[in-house]
């Protein structure tokens, strides 16, 4: 494996774009190939990051198949993942994907199946685990400062997606929840020491956007673990410009407060101790400590913190939150969806 490693993005929108700044800060990352719809959108990009390889997906081949390129971020659109991911895998490639991991139960398991027979990595990109504010919140709540957990409720809003394939059905395979969702479900898997759920319910609507689109802008879920403990998410397109990302976590002996875009982590104690915990400065979103991990876990032959597993762990849970919010009543896991394409199709089909 080269030293720095060669990183394709896959995708060269957005989440590709803000992966190209990150990485040009990694001395452990070169980036050395952008595959795209087209070809120009792809150039574009790797001039901006000194890549020499640019393709469209038509010549993706071409891409994996170079001797440059050790790990392969998979940053295209929602239906695409599963293909490009397995592409990548079975030519010897590291694989990052971007969340959701991908559409079906039955592409994640193929997912996984070709990670393994190839020996490679595969990672799944949910940046608030890697947020140093979210990070040191996940120490308190492990050093018991909350004591015994009794819920928590985490959010992720805004007023709406920054590309036009987020509001196509066939494309992005369902809306706010599982853009938005799947950022909250893990983050309180992951704060909490990822614990079994046991039941999903949900609540969707269409409240903003239906002019635009029939997929759902707004979301309401609660995980129910064993223990009957409630674990809630709310996620949104139709909030406003500014967005918010939060989270809330009541204790037997006090609450966690975050506000991520302010930067700021209140621990409030029933003791009456309530006091700012310090972050890092300047602490971002995640992504640059994210890839960072993800790198030096390939690099070094260990498992990411993040895997391709947790990502069907968190793609399982959508499918219940979609059947939920069709019938009106909780879904037990594990959740068996029958023969379906598409993730909202669950909700559309009510």
């Amino acid at each position: 494996m080269s030293c720095p490693l060669g990183v394709a993005l896959i995708g060269a929108g957005h989440i590709s774009r803000r992966y190209a700044k990150a990485l040009a800060h990694l001395p452990l990352a070169r980036v050395r190939g952008v595959a795209s719809r087209s070809r120009e959108g792809a150039a574009r990009l790797a001039q901006t990051c000194g890549a020499e390889l640019a393709v469209d997906y038509g010549e993706l081949e071409r891409l994996l198949s170079a001797p440059t390129v050790d790990v392969v971020c998979v940053n295209s659109i929602n239906r695409l993942h599963a293909e490009h991911a397995i592409r990548a895998a079975r030519a010897g490639k590291h694989v990052i994907v971007e969340k959701p991991l991908c559409l079906t139960l039955t592409e994640a398991d193929s997912m996984l199946q070709a990670s393994a027979a190839a020996g490679t990595g595969l990672a799944y990109a949910e940046n608030l685990c890697f947020a140093p504010p979210y990070r040191r919140a996940r120490e308190l709540i492990a050093e018991g400062a909350l004591g015994r957990i009794l819920s928590a409720r985490q959010c992720e809003k805004h007023g709406g997606p920054y590309s036009s394939w987020f509001w196509n059905v066939e494309e992005a395979g369902g809306g706010a929840l599982l853009d938005l969702g799947c950022h909250s479900i893990e983050c309180l898997r992951w704060l909490l020491g990822k614990p079994r759920i046991a039941r999903v319910s949900a609540q969707l609507a269409t409240v903003r956007h239906g002019d635009r689109t029939r997929l759902e802008d707004d979301a309401r879920v609660t995980l129910e673990l064993e223990d009957g403990t409630p674990l809630r998410t709310e996620s949104s397109w139709a909030a406003d410009a500014n967005g918010e990302s939060s989270l809330e976590v009541e204790g037997s002996e006090g609450r966690l407060v975050l506000n991520l875009l302010a930067g700021e982590l209140r621990l409030e104690r029933h003791d009456g101790d309530s006091r700012l915990i310090p972050v890092e400065s300047g602490a971002g979103d995640g992504i640059t400590e994210e890839l960072t991990h993800f790198l030096e876990c390939f690099q070094q032959g260990r498992v990411p913190d993040e895997t391709g597993a947790d990502g069907r762990a968190v793609l399982e849970i959508l499918l219940a939150a979609y059947a939920s919010a069709a019938r009106g009543e909780a879904v037990p896991l594990p959740f068996n969806p029958g023969d379906i394409t598409r993730p909202v199709d669950l909700w559309l089909s009510r």
